[in-house]
């Protein structure tokens, strides 16, 4: 029997299919020939991670200089292959949102990073304010984070979700 080695994106070493266009964790292009989606005359760069379009360096670029996004993504919070869909620092609504996620097929994953008010001596961390800004972000927001390629249908079910019920999220 012989063993194959299975393929991987030159770029990030990612495992990848025989027939993949593109590597669906960097947004590597394989295919030729491929233009970007809002300049039809311009060659695509790379094809954004999350809404798996084509885009030149000008609608889009590499974040970190290891994921390819679109200028529409670009404001998204990554990590390690998955992207935040909501944050919140309730446990009860995070494990709504990953429960409705779940039961539409989808595969959350619930991330937090505790904060250490040492390490954001010019934040308005206290103990008083434990999920203050910091950043533009919560310190201590819990995240629910789906796989990239997951994120515009978990985006539309989190937006389901607070119109079914402002009180809810």
């Amino acid at each position: 029997m012989i063993d194959e080695e299975e393929p991987v994106c030159s770029f990030c070493e990612s495992g990848v299919k025989n027939d993949d266009d593109f590597c669906p964790n960097c947004g590597s292009i394989f295919a030729d020939n491929v233009k970007c989606s809002k300049h039809q005359d311009a060659d695509a760069a790379g094809i954004c991670v999350i809404c798996c379009e084509g885009y030149c360096n000008e609608c889009g670029f590499a974040l970190y200089g290891r994921v390819f996004l679109c200028s529409a993504h670009s404001e998204l919070d990554i990590f390690e292959g998955m992207a935040r869909v909501y944050g919140n620092n309730d446990f009860t609504q995070i494990a709504l949102v990953k429960s409705s996620l779940e039961g539409e097929g989808l595969h959350p994953f619930i991330f937090s990073r505790k904060a250490n008010p040492l390490h954001f001596p010019t934040s308005d961390y206290s103990v008083f304010r434990p999920s203050g800004k910091f950043d533009g972000n919560m310190i201590d927001e819990i995240k629910v984070m789906v796989p990239f390629q997951e994120v515009i249908e978990a985006e539309k079910i989190v937006s389901d979700l607070k119109s079914a019920d402002e009180n809810i999220l």
